[in-house]
């Protein structure tokens, strides 16, 4: 048949090859038809934005649209009573952060967050191009109003006369329409990375948030929790020199903006006034020598207070942004949350065309508390949220855009904060309480926020205050726990367990009848060690300030809070960790009168230390947001 009919042959096989083809197409489609509307559930459940506080943005559309936002970002939260700490331990390791959500003055406190609950918010927010289009229509400042407002300086400015003039064209650009080009969809469930380990939280035998397990800490470097120190140390001196160099570089270096504001030219002339500021070192508020410069700091202080506005963001919803937390370690940037966003704030504008700085209100800890994914041993997701908040507010307004965040601050106290804000936050102002050289802090444009332990946010200067210095008869203290980090077992191999009666050196306090408990310890010791634990930051360094008590702080590269304004070797002693078995050497090494002359040193220090309900000058609200305006004074380029 073959030889007879060839061509029928041909179309016999070519039917066949048909056939095959038709039957492999409809098993995919049939495949597809029952896979994809899973996972089109699977998609559009678990990529809801959370940005819509205050905004006409995603949530203000409809009904329907807010009720599917709600469940991802702001679930209901119970409240829960805190578990404080008691006084037999260390600053650090025996209390839970977290007690409620809000409680009835609208802090915040920590979510009823099941692991489900977690995983579900663990991914990243998308923004539809017609959502963005909307709210990009709309930016708070008009082009008019800062054209306006940058022709000319304020009235009473007189800057020198090297310094640039506006351009009269020197508008802000509207905002535009289109959706930031990278918006990606992180995987809900984040991969495990072989290259990083994790460790103990410093709270890891309690947990913040009932029915949740404890928290992983994750921890990017393993290097850092080696058996020994690091041998890259800088120095106190070291650092000091590096933050003149880096005001020198950045000066000749610095990255203009697209356009100059008013502010921009009241902060020129503000950084005219303070390097030209005259020599003022008998004001009975500031003692000199605690000051790198008193008469610099002085003038700086007085021109914050007198010109600076700071516009806050509204974006963003409960419990990551615009959450205080006021109890426990990581409180300092709950405080502050607190403070500035409060309704009487004198530094606030709402007018941000009139702003010299933007602040960014998210919390470092509720961050994790809320969208770290249990075991997952990455905090991807977490750096994703911050990277899509940015995107979200660059898009609306045009504030982030014009000095790629030059202008923009933000202050955290988690131990991951460096490394998730590291690059999206590259040319931003960073408050960080763990702030470490290795990790990326940037001299003369992060700052060093103070780790501050609140028992009781009502009372948050219960029991400050200790004996005098004659009434001290511990040479040295310290307690905490011996697991956290490889520092502390190298501390108590050669100093714990009552190796020296003079240096009462602790793992976990010893509770027997009759002994001394935390705070007893630290009110009657000469030197409070201050050391460090899994990060290069510790709260006793501000315990020790709060109770009269000579810091010793043992932290290879830890940058000390303030560090731009404080001279912090005239009331602190630094040992570097090699050191350590030397440390009753150079204690005793440090004469009676040179001893006196820090503890009074410190006790005039402590204001700076302070949280108060209504802020007051030169607390610790103040300093932060001082430190804040001196590096970005410092920082302007036109």
């Amino acid at each position: 048949m073959r030889p007879e009919f060839p061509g029928l042959w041909k179309v016999i096989e070519s039917r066949r090859l048909l056939w095959l083809m038709g039957l492999t197409f409809a098993l995919i489609v049939t495949f597809q038809y029952i896979e994809l509307p899973n996972t089109i559930s699977s998609l559009f459940s678990s990529t809801k934005l959370p940005f819509s506080r205050n905004s006409s943005s995603l949530t203000r559309d409809s009904q329907h649209h807010k009720s599917n936002l709600a469940p991802a970002m702001a679930p209901s939260y119970p409240q829960k009573n805190a578990s404080l700490v008691d006084d037999s331990g260390g600053g650090d390791d025996e209390e839970v952060e977290v007690d409620k959500i809000f409680d009835n003055n609208g802090n915040a406190t920590a979510p009823n967050v099941s692991p489900s609950q977690v995983k579900e918010n663990a991914t990243a927010p998308t923004v539809s191009p017609s959502q963005v289009k909307e709210n990009a229509t709309a930016p708070a400042v008009l082009p008019s109003q800062v054209k306006e407002n940058a022709t000319a300086p304020a009235a009473s400015a007189k800057p020198p006369a090297a310094l640039p003039l506006v351009k009269e064209n020197a508008t802000a650009p509207v905002a535009s329409a289109k959706s930031p080009a990278s918006l990606p969809i992180p995987n809900p469930s984040p991969v495990k990375d072989n290259a990083t380990s994790h460790v103990e939280d410093k709270n890891s035998t309690k947990t913040d948030v009932p029915g949740a397990s404890p928290v992983v800490r994750f921890v990017p470097d393993v290097k850092k929790y080696s058996k020994t120190p690091d041998s890259r140390v800088m120095s106190i001196s070291e650092m000091s020199k590096q933050l003149r160099r880096n005001r020198i570089t950045h000066n000749r270096l610095a990255k203009k903006p697209k356009w100059v504001t008013k502010p921009d030219l009241e902060l020129l002339q503000a950084k005219y006034e303070i390097e030209n500021a005259p020599i003022d070192d008998k004001d009975p508020l500031l003692y000199a020598p605690l000051y790198r410069n008193v008469s610099t700091f002085k003038r700086s202080y007085e021109l914050m207070e007198k010109m600076l506005k700071v516009y806050v963001y509204k974006e963003g919803d409960k419990p990551i942004m615009h959450s205080p937390i006021l109890r426990g370690i990581y409180a300092s940037e709950g405080w502050f949350m607190k403070l500035i966003e409060s309704n009487n704030n004198k530094f606030v504008t709402k007018d941000a065309s009139k702003a010299h700085l933007f602040y960014l209100p998210f919390s470092s800890r509720m961050l994790e508390v809320t969208l770290y994914v249990q075991d997952s041993h990455s905090h991807r997701n977490l750096v994703q949220y911050l990277k899509d908040y940015i995107d979200f507010i660059s898009v609306k307004y045009p504030f982030w855009n014009r000095t790629s965040g030059a202008d923009h601050f933000l202050a955290a106290c988690h131990d991951w904060a460096p490394s998730e804000t590291r690059n999206h936050f590259a040319k931003s102002i960073r408050a960080l309480c763990n702030s470490d050289v290795k990790e990326g802090f940037v001299f003369g444009k992060d700052t060093s926020l103070p780790e501050t332990f609140v028992r009781d946010p009502k009372k948050p200067l219960s029991n400050i205050g200790g004996k005098s210095a004659s009434q001290r008869p511990t040479l040295a203290f310290f307690a905490g726990k011996p697991d956290h980090g490889y520092l502390r077992p190298i501390l108590l191999s050669y100093w714990g367990n009552n190796k020296d009666p003079d240096l009462k050196i602790f793992g976990r306090l010893p509770r027997t009848k009759g002994n001394k408990n935390y705070l007893q310890f630290m009110k009657t010791s000469k030197y409070c060690i201050c050391a460090k634990g899994f990060e290069v930051n510790s709260p006793r360094v501000v315990e020790a300030i709060f109770y009269d008590c000579v810091p010793v702080i043992i932290s290879d590269n830890f940058v000390p809070p303030f560090f731009e304004v404080l001279n912090w070797e005239s009331f602190a002693l630094f040992v570097a960790e090699k050191d350590i078995p030397n440390l009753k050497k150079i204690l005793m090494s440090v004469s009676e009168r040179r001893y006196r002359q820090m503890q009074m040193r410190v006790k005039r220090v402590q204001k700076h230390f302070l949280w108060h309900v209504q802020p007051e000058k030169y607390d610790m609200f103040h300093m932060i947001l001082h430190s804040v305006w001196f590096n970005r004074v410092f920082q302007i380029s036109v």
